[in-house]
């Protein structure tokens, strides 16, 4: 992929600063798809997510989706077609397609007492095309009807947007070959509320025990939030009765540790509730050992290689080709 989009690389020099995370990396029929995460835009009166996907088609053609999730007072819906001018540092207008189908949240969300609705919007765009907006964005007119007045401008003095694109697209392009995406959904449940998504466990085995690693989804609408429920079911003869708000520490292979606590008074059962960050850690860096206290002592197990944390990081790339943002 990134001989594919080396003609990108030359006019990422706004990306000096630190890249953030990636969302998502998997292969799926054939097509790659690797997405950064969401980054805040915050300029004028319309604060905007935004996040960058690169997808990398079977015969080698690639091409970069643009996501935007746009707060506003009102929901807006955007339809397919309608153009965004972006005018770039050179003062040249490039125009872009919206494609999303689905482009308002139709419930308002919350975040104190203020009441919002995010309003996504996605469009298509070329590698030449996105080397020019790296290269320095002035504004973005946003259409977001067919009326002449249905449009938002945005202005970026300090070049706000370029450099979240620079950033996100150089961790894009430095990601490392993206895996088939495998594993199968257990349960899918959506409600009103939230969505809930169950992965399919799978069979790790340890030095001296064997698990089934199990990681479930949670999208809350009314919040745009996201959450994520690990459950390790530990298989032996020995039982271990696992006490409530006991520690449980998996020490990674960078030599960090990820600490997190149990949350039910269980036998020979973890169900721990872990940060997007704390399980991006665990898969990027590998699981080397995994203790947890028991009324008994401590137990202690050691994994080879990175048995733990590929099952763990299968089960959260097919979560995260669900998801709803």
């Amino acid at each position: 992929m990134r001989l594919l989009l080396a003609g990108l690389a030359a006019l990422l020099c706004l990306a000096a600063q630190a890249a953030g995370p990636l969302r998502y990396q998997y292969k799926n029929k054939g097509i790659s798809h690797v997405s950064a995460d969401y980054d805040l835009v915050s300029v004028g009166d319309t604060p905007f997510w935004v996040r960058t996907e690169s997808v990398v088609f079977p015969d080698g053609t690639a091409a970069w989706l643009l996501y935007l999730n746009i707060e506003g007072a009102r929901p807006l819906s955007v339809p397919k077609g309608v153009k965004m001018a972006a005018t770039l540092g050179s003062g040249k207008l490039l125009r872009l397609e919206q494609i999303g189908t689905d482009s308002a949240t139709k419930r308002a969300l919350t975040r104190g007492k203020e009441r919002y609705y995010l309003n996504r919007l996605k469009y298509m765009v070329e590698p030449a095309e996105m080397t020019s907006l790296c290269a320095g964005v002035r504004s973005l007119d946003i259409v977001t009807g067919w009326d002449p007045d249905d449009y938002l401008q945005v202005s970026f003095p300090g070049d706000e947007f370029a450099k979240v694109l620079s950033a996100q697209v150089s961790a894009v392009m430095a990601a490392g070959k993206p895996a088939e995406l495998s594993g199968e959904i257990a349960r899918y449940a959506d409600s009103n509320n939230s969505l809930m998504v169950v992965a399919r466990p799978e069979a790790v085995k340890g030095a001296s025990m064997a698990y089934n690693v199990g990681l479930t989804y949670l999208y809350y609408k009314h919040s745009d939030k996201e959450d994520f429920d690990l459950s390790v079911q530990v298989g032996t003869d020995r039982e271990y009765r696992i006490p409530l708000e006991s520690e449980v520490v998996f020490l990674l292979g960078d030599g960090s540790r990820v600490s997190l606590r149990q949350t039910r008074d269980e036998v020979n059962r973890l169900f721990l509730y872990p940060s997007v960050e704390e399980i991006r850690r665990m898969t990027d860096a590998g699981v080397r050992s995994l203790s947890f206290q028991t009324e008994s002592g401590e137990a202690v197990d050691t994994f080879d290689g990175r048995v733990f944390s590929d099952a763990l990081g299968r089960q959260y790339q097919l979560l995260m080709s669900v998801s709803p943002k």
